[in-house]
């Protein structure tokens, strides 16, 4: 079935993009992104219907596993996605578009999929419910957040579930196997998402990537895993996770919306300081595959040195995160970025600082 995951979303991709061009139906440029002309927007499409159409059938075809455990995967990344897919075209209020995505995490959370202890720490059961409610949220739009640049939030998304995938492996195939088909669905849009991308997955796909990767670890899993789970995870999402932190840090000081855009995301300031857009794309999937490494060596570590790596690791990243914002405010202090005047020259980005 990750064969067919693959094969359904490199098939319909293109579909999306001849329609997209029919109708006229392309990417809204705003602050967030640095693309440049008319560019499809609705990738998302073809990641979920070979997601949904490979799952069904992997579920279907597999005598040792119930069809129930994927479906509340299905229900809710399919709300999540729609009512994201109807924003790309209404542009929704705030408030409406969290109003879904929090029924959808209500749905995953009734059937009792939820985060359950910190290391040793049980949690007890209302804050078990309420930290997995704001995780979900938080990661969902985390993800939206960081899709600026070609290929970026794919590429992330990829590396983590396929990363879920290996982890389940050995002690939760089933979910494994929804890893695996995820993760193929996105490596087959990934082809045309590359720079310079033919398509964009919209708001509707980063959503459902978002959502995606903060749903599959709540399956239940080895020891091990459960032990560091949280600590996994947190070492895994980092980039999106702490771009969006300092971005909510950002927007509140400067007392302006969360929901509003701006250029001084992660991939903004590379490419601000002298980074080219593809350059930023590798230096950022570079950073991840480290994660993704630091994570899996994590799991096969004794419980309590899992965990102390795992720190390491997020303070890690913590300082290199802090590194490049002040190194970005340090450079542009006196030469402020206008996200208006990056160019495209031939294969490189260039950005042009105001004298």
């Amino acid at each position: 079935m990750i064969g067919l995951s693959f094969v359904l979303s490199a098939s319909i991709i293109p579909v999306i993009i001849v329609l997209c061009k029919k109708f006229r139906i392309y990417d809204s440029q705003d602050e967030r992104k640095i693309h440049k002309g008319n560019i499809p927007r609705l990738g998302g499409i073809g990641i979920l219907i070979a997601f949904v159409v490979s799952c069904l059938l992997y579920f279907y075809l597999s005598p040792d596993t119930e069809i129930e455990h994927v479906m509340p995967l299905i229900i809710s990344g399919s709300i999540i996605f729609i009512f994201a897919l109807i924003d790309d075209f209404l542009n929704l209020r705030a408030l409406f578009k969290l109003f879904f995505q929090v029924v959808a995490v209500l749905i995953v959370l009734f059937n009792g999929y939820r985060f359950e202890k910190l290391c040793d720490w049980v949690m007890p059961l209302w804050f078990s419910y309420i930290f997995t409610f704001f995780w979900m949220i938080g990661i969902i739009n985390a993800y939206n957040l960081i899709d600026g640049l070609d290929g970026l939030c794919g590429g992330l998304s990829f590396l983590v579930i396929g990363s879920l995938g290996i982890i389940f492996y050995n002690s939760a195939q089933p979910t494994a196997g929804i890893c695996f088909i995820m993760a193929a669905a996105i490596f087959g849009f990934l082809i045309y998402n590359k720079p310079k991308a033919k398509i964009f997955m919209g708001d509707g796909g980063s959503q459902l990537m978002g959502f995606m990767i903060s749903a599959l670890p709540l399956y239940y899993s080895t020891f091990n895993f459960e032990y560091n789970k949280i600590l996994v995870m947190i070492v895994l999402v980092s980039i999106p996770m702490l771009d969006t932190i300092a971005a909510m840090w950002r927007r509140t000081r400067e007392h302006r919306s969360f929901m509003s855009a701006d250029s001084r995301h992660i991939h903004h300031k590379l490419i601000a300081l002298g980074f080219s857009k593809v350059q930023t794309l590798i230096f950022l999937l570079s950073i991840q595959i480290f994660l993704c490494l630091a994570a899996g060596l994590g799991m096969f570590l004794k419980e309590d040195k899992g965990a102390i790596l795992l720190i390491v690791i997020f303070v890690f990243m913590i300082a290199f995160y802090s590194s490049i914002h002040f190194i970005y405010y340090t450079v542009t202090k006196n030469n402020p970025v206008d996200i208006k005047t990056i160019q495209d020259d031939s294969s490189e980005l260039k950005i042009k600082l105001k004298k």
